[in-house]
């Protein structure tokens, strides 16, 4: 018993039938693939949480270098002033001039 023939109308529903089919079945696995993403990540609260910690540590870390190279151009400038004071003692009375005061702080 052999498949009688088909016409050329038939065989075009098969294949779109067919390929209707396999595209409901594409679209089935990419739509569960996006939902199962969405449970896995899509709220991604933790991510927020995570993600906020860390802005806040590198505000924190930038507030931190901010006030150390402030204090470094303090030093600097405290330094200059002592060296500018030496000299000035140096030249003025040699090692028996008086010791400048000491900087308040």
């Amino acid at each position: 018993m052999s498949e009688p023939e088909k016409s050329a109308a038939d065989e075009l529903k098969e294949a779109v039938w067919e390929w209707t089919q396999r595209v409901v079945v594409a679209l089935v696995l990419f739509g569960g693939g996006i939902l199962a993403a969405w449970f896995m990540w899509g709220d991604a609260a933790q991510l927020r949480q995570t993600n906020k910690e860390l802005q806040d540590q590198v505000v924190d870390l930038k507030n931190q270098r901010e006030t150390l190279n402030t204090r470094i151009a303090r030093e600097a400038r405290d330094k200059e002033v002592c060296i500018r004071d030496l000299r000035e003692a140096k030249k003025a009375g040699g090692p028996a001039a008086a010791p400048a005061p000491a900087p308040e702080g």
